[in-house]
């Protein structure tokens, strides 16, 4: 799967961006991977922690906020700026 600089090669678990290898854990890679197949439309906090964590997980805000910030240190060039991962402020993420 690709999307703009990041491609993931699921029966390896591997991600990549701009052709680097991301080492990620389990979690990070299933939220990467759900931003990735919605191919930069919105993901709603709702969604993103139903589909990683499960429906009795569906208002855990911080689990969530807490692996993009993860995926942020790995991913962007400078995660004080992201230009990858985007928050859509009270709705959820994009992937750019």
């Amino acid at each position: 799967l690709e999307h703009g600089p990041v491609s993931l090669d699921l029966p390896r678990h591997e991600a990549r961006v701009a052709d680097r290898l991301v080492q990620l854990t389990p979690k990070e890679f299933a939220v990467l991977h759900a931003l990735v197949e919605a191919g930069g439309r919105v993901l709603t906090h709702g969604a993103l922690l139903e589909s990683v964590w499960g429906k009795a997980h569906r208002e855990d805000v911080e689990y969530l906020r807490v692996v993009i910030r993860a995926l942020r240190l790995k991913l962007e060039e400078d995660p004080a700026r992201p230009q990858l991962i985007r928050n859509e402020p009270g709705i959820g993420y994009r992937l750019s």
